[in-house]
């Protein structure tokens, strides 16, 4: 028997055991809840407004919520991934000098990928940033600051499908100066699929980025380092 004549035969199984058909597959992932266990800021606050500035990095981090909400779509070689997320964490540090930071991170990511081996791509995209920091520095005035940024990326998937159980695994990595100065971002999912078309989702996930905002001559700098658990449900058609 002979089948997908013409293709490779990975090709036929690589995005979905129906793929190579045609067809188009996706998953949608509307509830998944992501907790960070790791949570790190630094920032640097310019001078101005008669202050000098400064800068401080959190010692104890705060989690206020989260929520993760995904998509992807295969067929054959091609697949699209995306997701956006919503999380308000902050931190403290009680030691000179004293620091309190309350942070809002909304992205929204998509990823386009092409299968150059069976389950393994290679993927372009881009993320939106949409941040707003609130910090108390030392003696400092507080200060406010809403960055928002579009970062361009590149990066690496690994993405076996089966009937029953799925894993997902990527890498990327952009920004460059684009938007972000680096933003770096990790993702390991596994998916049990009891009964068709529904599916239990659990992994982990890291994102990195350092953001630079400058304005009127006044350069705002942040680091901020998030990782931690991501459990939900998924609908599969």
């Amino acid at each position: 028997m002979v089948l997908g004549m013409g293709r490779p035969a990975w090709t036929q199984t690589s995005a979905h055991p129906s793929g190579g058909n045609g067809q188009w597959d996706v998953a949608i992932y509307p509830v998944l809840v992501w907790i960070p266990l790791g949570i790190g800021i630094d920032v640097e606050v310019p001078p101005g407004d008669g202050n000098a500035g400064g800068s401080g990095s959190i010692v104890d981090g705060r989690f206020d919520g989260a929520y993760l909400g995904g998509l992807s779509v295969s067929n054959g070689r091609w697949r699209i991934d995306g997701d956006v997320i919503w999380a308000a964490v902050g931190g403290d540090r009680i030691e000179n000098p004293k620091l309190t930071i309350d942070a809002d991170i909304i992205y929204g990511h998509g990823m386009v990928g092409w299968a150059v081996a069976r389950d393994f791509y290679v993927t372009a995209g881009v993320r939106r940033l949409a941040l707003k920091y609130d910090i108390k520095l030392a003696d400092l005035p507080d200060f406010t600051r809403k960055p928002g940024v579009w970062d361009p990326l590149v990066g690496v998937g690994w993405h076996h499908v089966g009937k029953t159980f799925e894993v997902h695994s990527a890498f990327e990595g952009g920004g460059f100066g684009a938007g972000a100065d680096v933003d770096l971002g990790a993702a390991l999912r596994g998916d049990w699929k009891p009964i068709p078309h529904f599916g239990i989702t659990a992994g982990y996930s890291v994102l990195y980025f350092k953001v630079s905002d400058t304005v009127a001559n006044r350069t705002f700098t942040v680091k901020q380092t998030l990782h931690g658990p991501v459990a939900g449900i998924g609908f599969y058609f």
